[in-house]
């Protein structure tokens, strides 16, 4: 006479669990959510309006982020993630100085250009989270992040390239116009070419405004 069959056993026996499901639908809920705060706003956009565009229910998001809260600045969060590992993919780069300083700042403003909605979530996280806002890629004060900006700067100088400034003074300097240029991009709602304001913004840089004899 045959055993009755184990249900519990049975289900065991089902179809395997898939390992990446979870970090796939994190990343699906996050990339919504970040396109839904950027066409709503942090404060008019409610986590059912993020699970009608997933097409699911608002429990299965806030399986994943238990407050609004959380998966906005999750959403932030990993933006800023994805723009560091594009730029620190480009400035671990042998390239010579000068490409590879225009790589970086091409990479920075192409970032933009494909997900704006990061730049858009970047100015209401200052308005609804004050405290929490972490610098942008270029002005981080993380120990990691400084070192490899002090490498990448002096690959610059010992190129030739650079003059031996302040490091901190550099990556202020470039960081705030490329932030201004996306900022205004964003705001102004104008076409942007990322090629062609990444060599506006280093003709600028590298050659200033003077004319040559001009300089002192």
């Amino acid at each position: 006479m045959c055993a009755e069959p184990n249900l519990a056993e049975t289900r065991k026996r089902g179809r395997p669990r898939d390992p990446d499901l979870e970090a796939r639908r994190k990343a699906q809920i996050l990339d919504t959510a970040a396109r839904v705060f950027a066409t709503y706003g942090f404060a008019n956009t409610q986590v059912q309006t993020i699970a009608n565009h997933l097409g699911v229910g608002n429990g299965t998001v806030y399986r994943y982020f238990a407050t609004k809260e959380h998966l906005f600045l999750s959403a932030v969060e990993r933006g800023l993630k994805e723009l560091e590992a594009e730029m620190d993919a480009v400035m671990a780069e042998p390239s010579a100085g000068l490409e590879v300083m225009r790589r970086a700042v091409f990479a920075y403003l192409a970032f933009f250009h494909r997900r704006p909605e990061m730049a858009e979530l970047f100015i209401q996280e200052r308005a609804a989270f004050p405290h929490h806002h972490r610098p942008l890629y270029f002005v981080t004060k993380e120990d990691g992040q400084e070192c490899k900006h002090r490498e990448f700067f002096e690959r610059l100088v010992a190129s030739g390239l650079v003059r031996a400034i302040p490091q901190e003074r550099f990556f202020a300097v470039v960081g705030d116009l490329l932030y201004g240029t996306i900022l205004t991009n964003l705001l102004t709602n104008r076409p942007a070419d990322p090629a062609a304001q990444a060599e506006d913004v280093l003709d600028v840089i590298l050659n200033g405004l003077l004319a040559r004899e001009e300089r002192p």
